[in-house]
């Protein structure tokens, strides 16, 4: 899959939420000037996100990294959500509707998963539709342990896992230290405001800033 690769190669993906259009391109130059492939915009609420996509998709800013199309809960979002043809559909956690939707419009989904029964329900609905699992979301990290964390990468192998909740520049180095923890996902990692006022000398720092984390726990991995 290539998203997988996009997401192994990235330090973070940004999760942002609908805004002006002008504001999420200019984010977009500056992740593709700064080799980060991935975003996620956010579907909250889920029209006004998919109002926006469909504005960007116009734009050269669509083709020059993978836009991830977030906070699919439903069969009825997840209907509306792929007319516009994200690259990804992202979800809080695992929805059987979602998937059956993603699949027949041939859309890789990475659902929210929590539990070890979490991961399995998950892989037994990709295994019936002839998929396998490449990458999940953890959702929320910030009550689990390392040691948990571990547990659950060790006893799904082949599956990698991106955090979401409660990450930040201070425990990024904590979380990636685990194998099998990628890139984390979420809504403070690059400051909606900085998005908002086009920010883009604060963006472009804070990239290099998790660039940096990001070698050094590959170092010490």
């Amino acid at each position: 899959m290539v998203q997988l690769e996009q997401i192994l190669k990235a330090p973070i993906v940004p999760t942002v939420f609908p805004t002006d259009p002008d504001a999420l391109c200019a984010l977009a130059n500056v992740l593709a000037e700064e080799d980060y492939p991935i975003l996620e915009l956010l579907g909250r609420p889920m029209d006004k996100a998919i109002e926006i996509l469909h504005e960007i998709n116009k734009r050269p800013e669509r083709n020059i990294i993978t836009w991830a199309l977030g906070t699919v809960r439903s069969k009825t979002e997840a209907k509306a959500a792929v007319e516009v043809r994200p690259d990804l559909l992202v979800s809080p956690a695992f929805s059987r509707q979602v998937l059956d939707v993603a699949v027949a419009a041939d859309i890789p989904y990475i659902p929210g998963v929590e539990t070890f029964q979490d991961v399995q329900n998950v892989c037994d609905a990709f295994e019936e539709h002839h998929k396998d699992v490449e990458v999940l979301k953890l959702c929320p990290v910030y009550h689990l342990s390392a040691e948990y964390v571990g547990a659950l990468c060790g006893c799904f192998p082949g599956i990698v896992y991106c955090p979401t909740g409660e990450i930040t520049l201070e425990n990024y180095l904590h979380w990636k230290s685990i194998s099998g923890i990628v890139a984390p996902m979420g809504g403070q990692l690059v400051p909606h405001d900085w998005i908002l006022r086009k920010e883009i000398h604060a963006i472009r720092n804070r990239l290099r800033e998790f660039r940096q984390l990001a070698q050094d726990a590959a170092a010490s991995s």
